[in-house]
């Protein structure tokens, strides 16, 4: 009995639903077209977000904010993004690594003049004119 009323309601329900589709094709045919189409355009706005930090720190946390403060003040030289020959003029170079052998302090005024004097040798033994 309550499989009989079951059943006649869900044919009922399901015959007037299918009259319904048939009466409007249009519609029935279109919809899922632009429900693909308009799900399918928010993938050009899909990007893939490596910052882990971004994904996973708090949008205002006290840590962002003071790296970005030190990213404004000090910049990092982003000599990856651009080529060898962007970076050097042409000329010849060399690469001096200062040491102390006594473990000294190599900032302080003395060793300072030395290095600079390694380095701008000019600047410390002006070029005297010559007599030719």
């Amino acid at each position: 009995m309550l499989r009989q009323v079951l059943h006649r309601g869900l044919r009922t329900c399901f015959s007037r639903l299918g009259h319904f589709i048939a009466s409007h094709p249009v519609f029935f045919a279109s919809a899922p077209v632009l429900i693909s189409i308009l799900l399918g355009a928010s993938f050009s706005r899909y990007q893939v977000e490596e910052s882990v930090e971004h994904l996973l720190a708090p949008q205002h946390s006290l840590a962002k904010i003071e790296r970005n403060l030190v990213n404004s003040l000090f910049p990092v030289n982003r000599s990856k993004h651009r080529l060898y020959s962007d970076l050097q003029t042409p000329g010849r170079y060399g690469r001096v690594i200062v040491t102390s052998f006594q473990k000294a302090n190599m900032l302080d005024q003395h060793h300072t003049d030395l290095i600079l004097k390694v380095m701008f040798p000019l600047a410390f033994f002006p070029h005297k004119p010559s007599r030719h």
